[in-house]
């Protein structure tokens, strides 16, 4: 599939920039912590990948919880997590933005069924956050945000607009 751009005019008005990118933030944070914390000899992929997981949903729970982001709503207490932006439905994995093969981002949740079926052909209707590793995990990680029509079809992008770790920075 070739690249697609950033096309902003193809998102709902309601993902607002700032949201999209205070989301990816708390994407690429956790996973830059695990991959800090995560350095002995017996860490695995597997155990990086369940921890970056973890946390990452813990942090969605953490900023929903603290009220101070009225747009973001939590809808389920479980490993296949969706909350809501603006009312908008929207999952996140750590997958390839090109190649998804995880759950998250190929299979529709139940508590998106709603909204898309109140969409138009063609318009984006589920949302998913993709963290991309990029290519065997060498290089910084990006975030993608994946726009579906209710068919299936990818029919809207949005790249994070930077990585966020900064190295030799406290917490």
């Amino acid at each position: 599939m070739p690249a697609m751009t950033s096309r902003r005019s193809n998102l709902p008005p309601a993902l607002k920039e700032e949201y999209l990118e205070l989301v990816s933030s708390w994407l690429l944070e956790e996973w830059a912590a695990t991959e800090d914390d995560l350095v002995r000899d017996t860490d695995t992929s597997y155990t990086r990948g369940t921890t970056r997981f973890g946390r990452q949903q813990k942090r969605f729970w953490l900023e929903y919880g603290s009220s101070k982001h009225p747009w973001l709503k939590v809808l389920n207490n479980s490993l296949d997590i969706v909350f809501e932006i603006s009312g908008i439905p929207c999952r996140f994995s750590n997958d390839s933005a090109e190649s998804p093969k995880k759950r998250a981002v190929v299979e529709v949740h139940q508590h998106q069924i709603l909204f898309l079926e109140e969409a138009e052909p063609g318009e984006a209707a589920r949302f998913v956050f993709v963290l991309d590793p990029g290519f065997d995990e060498a290089s910084e990680p990006r975030v993608v945000l994946l726009g579906f029509s209710a068919g299936g079809d990818e029919v809207c992008r949005w790249t994070s607009g930077g990585v966020v770790r900064r190295l030799g920075e406290a917490n």
